[in-house]
Formats: structure tokens, C-alpha cells, sequence
């Protein structure tokens, strides 16, 4: 830092090139500016490129599947914060495996949330190009209600394929059918249930956690 002596030169403020020019006691003051440091730019340290490689991977494998965690996450979405962040928090502290292949561990996934009572003893199998889903109905149990609807998610990350079914079952149905077309039949599936509950006055849906239900 140095002080200019003064004269009747006008003497600039503000930034040019390297140097700041500023008044300090009514002196004029220009000091350099402090050289930008690229080291975590440029030259990652080991544990800042793994950080960078799970948040890739992370997000790739929950990229196909946005729109279907911004209905599952709809109760807790604001500007900032998506389905996506959302589902993000549980793959990152217990799903993923930097030494795994593939890294995340599809079990962890959650497609939804929230105080909803969720199904009762679900149960999946697949039989050529049909998933059938069971439950137990516990519609007379807490906030549930009879005619609460499904939420099936079906994921393949591998082809970064979902199926996300636009036929609704009722809980107290207590079975899903879901037909898969030749391409979707021959694929493996991970497959998610949740209930979901419209509430008429907001237009939003009332969600319960996800459950996981498995490989087919």
C-alpha cells in the first residue's frame, strides 16, 4: 500500500489493471490487488475430486427421474430446493460407495416424503410383461383414507429408463397391476410404492415415504 502525494493531477479511483485506487484521510491510497489463488481450481486436492465425482454421479443417476421427485418431494419444495436435493441427502450418506460398481445402491433411493401412513407389507413379482404389487390395507389407520392413491415408481438407471404409472390403484385395494409393453419387459426394474393423498383445497398431495420394494 502506498499514499500518493498530492498535486493537481487528478489522481483515479477503482480498479485498474492490478492496482485499487481509494481515498483513506482524504489521501489518496492504491495498494495491489491480491492475486487470485486457482489452486483448488486448477490443482484439486484427491478429496476435492472425489466430492466432485459423487456429486456427478449422483445427480446423473437422478436426472431422469426429476419430474417424478418433484411430485414425491412436492410438500417441501421451494425456489432453491428440489425433488432432486431432496432425494440427493439420503443417496449421499448411506447410498453411495466410491469402490462399489455401480457407485449408488438403488435401495437407498427415496422418490418421496412425508406424514402419510405408508403401505403395509408390500410385496412385488413379476411375471413375464406384468408387476404385480400387494399390500395389506390400513386405510382405517391414522391419516390414511380408502380411496388414497398409489405412487409407482419404476427405475432403470442403467438405460436411465422409468416407468412412472399413470394408472392409479386405491389403498384398500391392496393390488397393483402394472403392464409392461416388449422393450420394458426384458429390462430389470427397481421398484418404489408410496401413497398419495390430494388435498382438494391446496390442489397439492399429501405424500408418504417411499418404500423400497426390490429388483424385478
Amino acid at each position: 500500500m502506498a499514499t500518493l502525494p498530492n498535486s493537481n493531477v487528478i489522481l483515479p479511483k477503482g480498479k485498474i489493471g492490478n492496482l485499487v485506487f481509494y481515498t483513506l484521510n482524504g489521501k489518496t491510497v492504491v495498494r495491489s490487488r491480491p492475486a487470485a489463488n486457482h489452486k483448488n481450481k486448477h490443482h484439486p486436492s484427491p478429496l476435492q475430486l472425489m466430492q466432485r465425482e459423487k456429486l456427478k454421479t449422483i445427480n446423473a443417476f437422478l436426472k431422469p427421474i426429476k419430474r417424478a421427485l418433484d411430485f414425491g418431494y412436492q410438500e417441501f419444495l421451494t425456489q432453491s430446493k428440489k425433488g432432486m436435493h431432496w432425494a440427493y441427502s439420503e443417496i449421499n450418506t448411506k447410498g453411495y460407495n466410491p469402490t462399489r460398481e455401480p457407485k449408488i445402491d438403488p435401495a437407498f433411493l427415496s422418490i418421496s416424503k412425508g406424514n402419510l401412513l405408508g403401505p403395509r407389507n408390500p410385496q412385488i413379482s413379476k411375471n413375464g410383461n406384468s408387476m404385480e404389487i400387494t399390500w395389506l390395507d390400513n386405510s382405517t389407520e391414522g391419516k390414511a383414507q380408502a380411496t388414497d392413491e398409489t405412487f409407482i415408481l419404476c427405475y432403470c438407471p442403467e438405460q436411465e429408463k422409468y416407468i412412472w404409472s399413470e394408472q392409479k390403484f386405491r389403498r384398500n385395494s391392496g393390488q397393483a397391476i402394472i403392464t409392461l409393453g416388449p422393450d420394458q419387459s426384458v429390462l430389470s426394474w427397481h421398484v418404489y410404492l408410496a401413497f398419495s393423498q390430494l388435498n382438494i383445497k391446496t390442489g397439492k398431495s399429501l405424500l408418504s415415504d417411499s418404500v423400497y420394494l426390490g429388483k424385478v
